[in-house]
């Protein structure tokens, strides 16, 4: 993992239906959050958020196995204890499959070439695996090494996207993506064009998704230090997957909220058409500062995306 380390007329703007190369330019940012959240939690290196019902968020540590449940404002709710994971992995994305259960992105379970996703319950204190699907990283035809795991996890209409913080340099980078039925674990793979450059290395961390009139809806970080953005794109609710890279949109860029890249945007979730929430890991070697929860306005233009 890197740092051991959002229907209308303006959706037009954001995606065109000609499958033109990924814009290269964000939108401006004032570096002014609309609302910054330090969190008083001693879990330290907080690395996925999911939002539930009536907003509540969730997110996890990544070396601790502890579902941690968060009011709309940020305040502590609950602390469920994870059991049933296999040893030796760190939990990097999180999304919210409904009710009691989640999904949780994995990385280090590279003794069989597959990462990992856990589908569990929760009940009261405990979050309990129920199932655990394999995701090859053969399928893109790339090795699975340990510290390139499952970054990002949303979920809509019973169905997983999940974005793999591994990049592919195959003429063009791109990241690998994988839509996962939740009830029988398929698999349909994508490519995600990546809207950085080789020198800036950014690569995907947290998504959030939505159905929208048959495909998911997807907001998604791209970061690496300084390089920091929210990009959107589209993924097929249904069918087979693609090897034609999906191309992204830049919403809008976050260097200007990084702090000099002291803040690791690992997670987000979108609030409504105008704003998402992140969630900035304090982790990297060290506690480096507070766990923070930062909302963002989008500057005006809908994340939404329509063709």
């Amino acid at each position: 993992m890197l740092r051991r380390l959002v229907r209308g007329s303006v959706a037009l703007l954001l995606l065109c239906a000609c499958g033109s190369r990924a814009a290269s330019t964000p939108a401006a940012a004032t570096g002014e959050p609309t609302r910054t959240t330090p969190l008083t939690t001693d879990l330290v290196g907080l690395s996925s958020l999911a939002v539930g019902q009536g907003g509540a968020l969730f997110t996890l540590p990544e070396r601790a196995p502890v579902l941690l449940e968060l009011s709309p404002d940020g305040a502590e709710v609950r602390r469920s204890a994870l059991v049933g994971a296999p040893d030796g992995l760190e939990f990097e994305a999180l999304a919210w499959l409904g009710g009691q259960r989640f999904a949780i992105g994995t990385e280090g379970g590279c003794a069989t070439g597959s990462e990992r996703v856990l589908v569990a319950t929760r009940d009261g204190d405990t979050v309990r695996v129920d199932r655990i699907v394999d995701v090859p990283m053969s399928t893109w035809g790339v090795a699975c090494d340990g510290r390139r795991g499952i970054e990002g996890l949303c979920a809509a209409s019973g169905q997983v996207v999940a974005a793999l913080e591994a990049t592919i340099e195959d003429g063009e980078r791109v990241a690998p993506l994988v839509r996962i039925d939740v009830e029988t674990g398929a698999l349909a793979p994508f490519r995600l064009a990546l809207t950085s450059t080789r020198a800036q290395g950014g690569k995907v961390s947290g998504l959030d998704c939505r159905d929208v009139s048959g495909a998911l809806e997807v907001v998604a970080i791209e970061r690496h230090f300084e390089l920091s953005r929210v990009i959107g794109f589209t993924v097929p609710l249904s069918g087979a997957g693609e090897e034609t890279p999906l191309r992204p949109r830049v919403l809008v860029d976050l260097a200007p909220y990084t702090n000099g890249g002291a803040r690791n945007f690992e997670g987000l979730v979108r609030l409504d058409e105008r704003r998402v929430l992140l969630i900035s890991d304090n982790y990297y070697g060290r506690v480096t500062g507070p766990s923070e929860l930062l909302e963002i306005p989008l500057d005006g233009v809908s994340p939404v995306l329509a063709e």
